[in-house]
């Protein structure tokens, strides 16, 4: 099989990453390879000779250097603070102030307009929920699947067609009521840990869930909390903060990486957890 002489390397399991990927589909079609990546996984092979477009994700500079002395060209379009210095050092762009979907978009379609889908994805992805009816939109939206561009395509469509809007308004208003029934159950078992000089709530998650359980509980005891959930070969740590510490930095005392009131890393099977219980006299009400 011919090997494709463009490559999409896009943060893998985020709506932000495959909706940037999405962008890059628009522009290049088949004729790119779409290749889903996170960190401290296995970096893809084959990606000498290459033109590399790197979106809402980037490695190492050591790893993005190893990655450049083979490729043929390299651009970065990303928007996470913890990567700033990495990201600016290549062709692209580096945009905090919008999402990684965003920044693709206009970086592929600079004359076409944003679609409204994707406006969505940001608002999301940025934590803020700002436009109209946020929070069921995208609990309807998330239960397609990420890695479909065609999925990816009907839902631009049915965003742009407003006589589409009642329907996937009332869909979602019960998608986000189930979401919150699941965050506030994750809330309810979390338990008190020490971390970094911070005594702050654990709790496990997986998903969608993540970062409203753990911005949640950062806020009922700032200044931060930590989220896990487990895969075949570790525990992944997902980092929220109440914007007081940057765990972004945190992050990356152990490979992490991120933004900085919402960052993660991972913890392999066998390596000792960075934190600690914390024992209460009383009980622990969450009980």
């Amino acid at each position: 099989m011919h090997s494709k002489e463009i490559a999409v390397l896009y943060h893998a399991s985020c709506p932000d990453g495959s909706g940037g990927a999405y962008a890059a589909w628009k522009k290049f079609g088949d004729s790119a390879e779409y290749i889903p990546v996170k960190h401290n996984r296995p970096i893809p092979t084959n990606l000498e000779g290459k033109d590399l477009y790197f979106i809402d994700f980037c490695y190492p500079q050591s790893v993005m250097n190893a990655i450049a002395d083979k490729a043929k060209s390299i651009t970065v379009l990303d928007h996470h603070e913890g990567v700033r210095d990495v990201a600016t050092r290549f062709p692209g762009v580096f945009d905090p102030s919008h999402s990684g979907a965003i920044i693709a978009w206009n970086y592929f379609h600079a004359t076409t307009p944003v679609p409204t889908f994707l406006t969505y994805v940001e608002d999301g992805d940025l934590y803020q929920f700002a436009l109209p009816h946020s929070r069921e939109i995208l609990a309807y939206t998330y239960t397609f699947p990420l890695s479909s561009f065609e999925h990816w395509e009907t839902l631009v469509r049915e965003m742009d067609d407003p006589s589409q809007h009642e329907r996937i308004i009332a869909t979602g208003t019960l998608f986000a009521q189930y979401h919150k029934h699941i965050v506030d159950t994750g809330i309810l078992h979390a338990e008190l840990v020490r971390f970094e000089g911070y005594e702050c709530y654990l709790a496990s998650s997986f998903g969608e869930f993540i970062s409203d359980t753990g911005h949640t509980l950062a806020l009922e005891k700032p200044p931060l909390a930590l989220i896990i959930s487990a895969d075949a070969t570790g525990l992944r740590v997902s980092l929220r903060s109440d914007g007081s510490v940057d765990v972004s930095a945190l992050a990356r005392k152990y490979g992490g990486n991120g933004h900085p009131a919402a960052a993660g890393f991972r913890i392999p099977f066998g390596t000792a957890v960075p934190w600690e219980p914390v024992e209460k006299k009383d009980e622990n009400p969450r009980d």
